[in-house]
């Protein structure tokens, strides 16, 4: 199954626990899943009893910049004062090595040996040090984040292969890299006849009826339930019920040919041409257009079809619009109401153009205009609003660009839409999304319309009046390496001395695994989760452990594991596609329907996969400077490709689509690559989502790319506010059905459907956990204590018993986001079973910094 992982290699190498208190060690028996190998790794050797150290003063936990350790007064009870070596100051944001002379040793064999006193000192909390920007967050500034990563080609070590997928003729990308993941994918695979979802509307190529079908299904949803609570299992709109249909009467009996153009990361342009001539029919589709519009070039005439029937027809005159624009009411058979504006390039174009009744399911021009535009909207339930529709018919969007700025923890972002055609005010019509609104500065209030529309699987949108969407996010700069919520970024993140001896006993164990062969034979997806594991719990050795010697070995052992990657030695090597323009596994690379790497090679679940890797590279990278190496520095290339994969910034590097992943209108990724499917793009994991966006800020921090490291905080305060909207369901702050809500989260999130299972079962440990993992530090900012806390009582709380798998360990683990003691209680109890109750992807080491940390820092221990 897809997020989970059992295969580990472990030595067979016994350890010298003689000089460690007793402590739970995990079993790790044999199992039929599990492969043993025999690699023999130095163990953490630590003193019988450790004398308990007293800080003097509070060590401030620093985040970003300069890099410094302070030189602290520690005091043993009874002994003289001493201070510990400080760390050189040096640059984040240079290649300059650290020499990692001075790591604090909290737990280093050649202390001297005594006894746990009997003062009140006896139990006394270890500061950790963490690396930090000096002067705070105060003083960051940069312009123009968008600039390109790198414009060159990916490293040579990605085999370059045409992707054996072919797309229908007609989808043309003009010479700039093909968009995988985005919302008009349905119309450039398969049959091409599946809806997109341009919200507020769907829209499909109707073969049919030769033309582009139109719908606005508003509260038309079907929800079924399941269960005595009421509680829903999923919900979705009605497909293929078009509304209206942009035709022309020119296509007649001929086949209608479908180009899809200039595609971009929020938009495209459809051509509908009949079999020969000049003529056709185009539609920009953009995400957060106010109005679906047609524009009719050549010989042929507006043609508009009503499948549900015709009620009425009226032409309107409302007195505001200029002449060369013409108004129509269209009422559906079913009472459903729509605006029908035509607007021509010259007020003599009108004078002798009409739009008639054919017959009850067809409208039809007169005669033919070169260059009319049509446009067409959901007449708004107050007539009085129309006026908006009023003074921006004639005006069409047809792309947009981001722009973006930050100084200090604030950042500036907007939508600029590019249109075309004239409107009384200078503006079109444009609509948000539930999670802008909070997110939009203040200028945007004079531009609100009060027209409102819902929007399938995403709530209520607001219209404006505007060709500009602009926001501010305050960016939470404080989030790092090690554990973090909200609620202690102001604090020291502390450990006791008990903690620190478990911590030691348990990383002592998960280190014997040799890393390199538990990758051998797996997928992308999970030599990303099994090599990230090691990250994590070298990152604690280093900053939490403080041991020189045992980081060094444990940096070894994870470069080793991760060469293979750096020489594409890996059971499926990856390849840059020169077709489609991306680094893709080749494990499906012949078979279209294979799951060998979850659809990978045709551009599924990118940024899960490399999310995992890119963390590992920033944690290498990080520790190996601290010990002086230029680790980052030496494979940035390779990394940075992984990036440009996913998420590259700028249409300037021709080697790679703009964001493949990260829809920044929609505010989080779509995971669903060249795949058709008629419920729109999908997303199951939102925690994987924003794991990657961590992954990309850290490694920007580490390699000192600032913009790089913005554009990720930036990512995350905007997937703070919609992953909050769409995947998380708190009481305090929801847009869904009570039925829905009661979820708590959507397991599977279409842009036309929501269903409560995952790919690969239905457990609720399974919904609800897809959706957590991994937890890592970025987890706090995203998941909130209220939420985490509902969740619990109502849905993990009541099967917690019944989990006998490694899903326990995610959802306990997430349980300390709101509830560290309780979780950190389970994780260190005598006799726990790492076997039963760990993901391949989560070490003990880690749950234990994770949940100790938070409990310790906040008092609760």
């Amino acid at each position: 199954m897809r997020g989970f992982l059992k295969t580990l290699f472990f030595t067979s190498a016994s350890l010298d626990l003689s000089d460690i208190q007793p402590a739970t060690v995990p079993s790790f028996s044999t199992r039929p899943d599990r492969l043993l190998t025999v690699v023999a790794l130095k163990s953490l050797a630590l003193p019988t009893k450790i004398d308990p150290l007293t800080i003097s003063e509070p060590t401030s936990i620093p985040h970003y910049g300069h890099w410094t350790l302070v030189s602290t007064p520690v005091t043993r009870p009874g002994n003289s004062e001493y201070t510990t070596a400080s760390q050189p100051s040096e640059s984040w944001y240079d290649s300059t090595p650290h020499t990692g002379e001075g790591m604090t040793d909290i737990l280093s064999s050649n202390r001297t040996r005594g006894t746990i006193g009997t003062t009140t000192h006896q139990n006394v909390s270890t500061p950790v040090v963490q690396p930090t920007r000096a002067g705070g967050t105060a003083g960051v500034t940069a312009d123009d984040l968008f600039a390109p990563i790198e414009t060159g080609g990916p490293p040579e070590v990605f085999t370059r292969q045409s992707n054996p997928l072919d797309l229908p003729k007609g989808v043309e990308s003009n010479g700039t890299p093909y968009q995988t993941n985005k919302f008009y994918t349905n119309l450039i695979v398969g049959a091409q006849n599946s809806s997109v979802f341009v919200f507020p509307y769907s829209v499909w190529y109707n073969k049919t009826r030769q033309g582009i079908a139109i719908s606005h299904t508003g509260k038309s949803r079907n929800i079924s339930r399941s269960g005595d609570d009421n509680s829903a299992y999923g919900m979705s709109h009605p497909l293929g019920m078009a509304e209206l249909v942009f035709s022309a009467a020119g296509f007649g009996a001929d086949k209608s040919q479908l180009h899809v153009k200039e595609m971009q990361s929020d938009s495209c342009r459809l051509e509908l041409r009949g079999s020969g001539g000049d003529s056709y029919l185009e539609m920009p589709l953009v995400q957060g257009m106010g109005w679906v519009t047609g524009i009719y070039h050549g010989g042929i005439k507006v043609a508009v079809q009503v499948p549900k029937g015709l009620k009425c027809l009226r032409a309107e005159n409302p007195g505001t619009l200029p002449e060369s624009t013409l108004k129509y009411r269209v009422i559906l058979s079913n009472g459903v109401e729509w605006l029908l504006y035509i607007t021509f390039k010259d007020q003599k174009s009108w004078k002798d153009f009409d739009l008639v009744a054919k017959d009850r399911y067809t409208l039809e021009a007169e005669k033919s205009v070169d260059g009319v535009i049509v446009q067409a909207a959901i007449a708004p339930k107050d007539q009085n609003l129309e006026e908006h529709y009023d003074n921006s018919a004639g005006m069409y969007a047809t792309s947009f660009s981001i722009k973006g700025s930050v100084k200090d923890t604030v950042a500036e972002y907007s939508f600029e839409y590019s249109t075309e055609g004239k409107s009384q005010s200078g503006n079109t019509m444009l609509f948000a999304l539930p999670h802008h609104i909070p997110m939009m500065t203040s200028d945007m209030e004079s531009k609100k319309t009060g027209i409102e529309l819902e929007a399938y699987t995403r709530g209520i949108m607001k219209g404006f009046l505007t060709n500009k969407l602009s926001f501010r996010a305050e960016l939470d700069r404080q989030l790092s390496w090690l554990p973090y919520s909200p609620e202690i970024k102001q604090h020291n993140l502390t450990y006791n001395v008990e903690q620190l001896h478990l911590l030691a006993n348990v990383a002592n164990l998960e280190l014997q695994a040799d890393i390199s062969s538990s990758i051998k034979g797996l997928n992308t997806y999970f030599i990303g989760k099994m090599i990230d594991k090691f990250a994590y719990i070298l990152l604690v050795v280093c900053d939490v452990i403080g041991n020189k010697d045992i980081t060094h070995e444990s940096l070894t052992n994870l470069k080793t594991a991760f060469d293979l990657l750096l020489k594409n030695q890996q059971t499926f090597p990856l390849y840059y596609d020169t077709k489609f323009s991306g680094i893709v596994s080749s494990a499906d690379w012949k078979d279209y329907h294979g799951q060998a790497d979850f659809g990978a090679t045709y551009y599924n679940d990118h940024h899960f996969h490399y999310g995992y890797l890119i963390h590992t590279a920033a944690v290498i990278a990080y520790v190996d400077a601290k010990l002086g190496g230029s680790w980052g520095e030496t494979n940035k290339d390779w990394v940075n490709a992984l990036i440009r994969d996913v998420a590259n910034p700028s249409t300037e590097d021709n080697y790679f689509p703009v964001f493949r992943s990260f829809d920044w209108y929609h505010g989080h990724s779509f995971a669903s690559g060249l795949f058709e499917n008629p419920n729109g793009r999908n997303q199951e994991s939102s925690s994987e989502d924003y794991n990657f966006a961590y992954a990309m800020k850290m490694w920007g921090k580490v390699i000192g790319d600032l913009k790089m490291e913005l554009r990720a905080d930036i990512m995350l305060a905007i997937m703070s506010e919609s992953i909050n909207k769409y995947y998380l369901y708190s009481k305090a702050d929801t847009i869904w059905p009570e039925q829905i809500a009661k979820n708590k989260v959507p397991g599977l999130l279409f842009e036309n459907s929501i269903t409560y299972t995952t790919f690969f079962g239905t457990n609720i440990e399974y919904i609800h956990g897809i959706n957590m993992l991994p937890i890592t530090p970025v987890s706090g900012l995203i998941r909130k204590p209220s939420f985490v806390k509902e969740e619990w009582n109502e849905k993990i709380a009541p099967i917690l018993e019944k989990i006998e798998s490694g899903w326990k360990g995610i959802v306990v683990l997430n349980q300390a986001l709101y509830d560290p003691k309780a979780a950190y209680k389970f994780f260190a109890a005598e006799g726990f079973d790492s076997q039963k109750y760990l993901d391949g992807g989560l070490s003990r080491t880690w749950a234990l910094a994770f949940t100790g940390g938070l409990a310790n820092t906040l008092g609760l221990l």
